[in-house]
């Protein structure tokens, strides 16, 4: 009995640190991996680089531009891993500018 309990406690501890590591690789700013960062506020815009999950960003400002899943909106922000400065759709960011361009 004790030595199931045991082996109990250790596996519960894995899992705690197996789910934590997976939670701290996804802590950035983007809601998927290699999400463009264009130039303007359209789908139709230059790319100025790409965005990944475990990046952070600096909102800078909004502006309405191609619709994307119902949503107008676009966040003009720096990539703070790239310094790459460009539009996203708010639709593929978990922090928005407060101010419109």
């Amino acid at each position: 009995m004790r030595k199931a309990a045991k082996l109990s406690a250790v596996a519960l501890s894995t899992v705690a640190i197996v789910m934590g590591s997976v939670t701290a690789a996804h802590a950035g700013d983007y809601t998927e991996d290699g999400v463009r960062i264009r130039a303007n506020s359209t789908t139709t815009s230059g790319i100025n680089g790409l965005g990944y999950r475990s990046h952070t960003i600096t909102p800078i400002c909004y502006k309405a531009g191609t619709v994307i899943n119902g949503n107008k909106w676009w966040d003009k922000h720096r990539n703070n891993n790239t310094s790459v400065t460009g539009y996203t759709s708010m639709t593929l960011l978990t922090k928005w500018a407060k101010t419109p361009c």
